[in-house]
């Protein structure tokens, strides 16, 4: 009976031990995770290039110094929320650039939580456009770079830019290819590397044709880290505790590019306008590993191509368009789908008959040669009727002089006649005289 008490009494204790244990154990997780929680995020912006090193230059704008701008927009806007550090890499333009090592290990000191590098694009043939994030292709860092890319990358496209999607890259070791991603991730911190549009491409130059406008893409990247980090600012009046990212597992292995060309490119001639010369043509193509980004078109069997287009909708494997073709000649319609890593399928090639529609510019030219030949013929018209004119007044003063001389020759013959039956008179008076004086004579005579 005593032995059953003891063992009643020592199971006793034992449960108010495990309970104390148990207790002790939640008051000291809490105070854990409470100090956790004050901790502040600690984030680095790492504005791409400096000193010597320019970095991208098109026309006047040189990415170095836009970089600047970007970051300090980010910072200044980052320190309105609760709960975040933010740290950079460089403060304004340095005599050296600092190597890409110096940066990561600058954010390991620290003990940073993210580093975001921002950077603009330039592409070979500046015929590239849209907004990218490359992440690392290697475990917890591609994971939570994705996740984050992913909130940027959409504000992005609120924004107004094409997404040219959330990519890796290895280089021939095997390793990621972006020295910053590559020496963070081997310090075990999550690196973003930011293209936010291309300086080389009509499509994007709205967006950062001016200093306000690079300010806007750097308070954009504080809000994009903001709700990956689930912040809050009485300042600004949001709060992003609630909001949710995006899950992404960590991955086994390797998270590879793309290496291979558009898995299919087909295309059918919907409509071809004989008139105006318009074809409308219908496109199926699929990417199995990167999905479709562009699209660009060709109707003289790829001797010349349009400039690219967006694919559009993304999760669509079929788009229509419809593409001028010229007249006079005999159209030859491919068309090339480019995946999201810019490597390109043609299409079949669609033969279809000559359109000899006349153009806005022959109309406008025939037209023009009309009114020529009407001007012209007008012209000539004119010339006759002076010609004529002045063929015809020179034979009225010739008929009119004919007529004064006519007239004067009668003149004058009237003048002679009438002397003449004047003479006459004169001379029959004279006469008629003579006679009466010579007949008084002789009467005198017979008295």
């Amino acid at each position: 009976m005593i032995s059953l008490n003891r063992t009643r009494r020592n199971l006793m204790q034992c449960i108010f031990a495990l309970l104390a244990i148990v207790l002790f154990i939640s008051i000291c997780g809490k105070t854990v995770l409470e100090v956790q929680a004050d901790e502040p995020v600690v984030v680095v912006i790492d504005p791409g290039h400096g000193g010597e090193n320019l970095g991208g230059e098109y026309e006047e704008y040189i990415e170095k110094e836009m970089t600047m701008i970007v970051a300090n927009a980010m910072k200044e806007e980052l320190e309105k929320y609760d709960g975040i550090q933010v740290y950079m890499t460089r403060y304004g333009d340095i005599e050296e650039d600092m190597s890409l090592e110096e940066r990561s290990e600058y954010a390991k000191s620290v003990d940073a939580d993210f580093m975001f590098c921002l950077h603009f694009n330039l592409s070979e043939h500046h015929t590239l456009f849209g907004a990218e994030c490359w992440v690392s292709a290697f475990g917890e860092q591609y994971s939570k770079g994705y996740s984050f890319a992913s909130v940027e990358m959409e504000l992005l496209q609120e924004l107004g830019l094409y997404s040219r999607g959330i990519k890796t890259r290895l280089n021939d070791k095997g390793t990621d290819y972006y020295g910053i991603i590559r020496t963070a991730t081997e310090r075990e911190i999550p690196c973003v590397l930011i293209e936010h549009c291309h300086l080389d491409q009509e499509n994007d130059q709205p967006f950062y044709d001016y200093d306000e406008k690079l300010k806007a893409f750097g308070r954009l990247d504080a809000t994009a880290v903001a709700k990956y980090f689930n912040l809050r600012s009485e300042e600004l009046a949001v709060d992003y505790s609630d909001y949710q990212n995006v899950e992404v597992p960590v991955p086994a292995g390797v998270v590879k590019p793309d290496m291979t060309e558009t898995d299919v490119c087909m295309i059918d001639v919907l409509d071809q306008n004989m008139e105006t010369g318009e074809v409308t043509v219908q496109v199926s193509a699929m990417d199995y590993d990167s999905g479709m980004l562009y699209y660009e078109y060709s109707y003289d069997n790829g001797v010349t191509f349009s400039p690219l287009q967006k694919w559009g909708d993304k999760s669509q494997d079929t788009i229509t368009f419809t593409m001028q073709v010229p007249p006079h000649i005999v159209p030859q319609i491919i068309v090339n789908g480019y995946n999201g890593y810019d490597l390109y399928k043609t299409s079949n090639m669609v033969s279809l008959p000559s359109m000899d529609y006349k153009t806005e510019e022959e109309i406008a030219a025939e037209l023009a040669r009309q009114e020529a030949l009407e001007s012209a013929a007008m012209a000539e018209a004119q010339k006759n009727y002076k010609d004529a004119t002045y063929e015809t007044k020179p034979t009225e003063h010739k008929k009119t002089e004919e007529k004064s001389s006519s007239l004067l020759y009668f003149a004058c013959v009237c003048a002679v006649c009438a002397m003449l039956v004047l003479g006459m008179v004169i001379s029959m008076l004279l006469l008629f005289r003579s006679r009466k004086r010579r007949r008084r004579k002789r009467k005198r005579r017979r008295r």
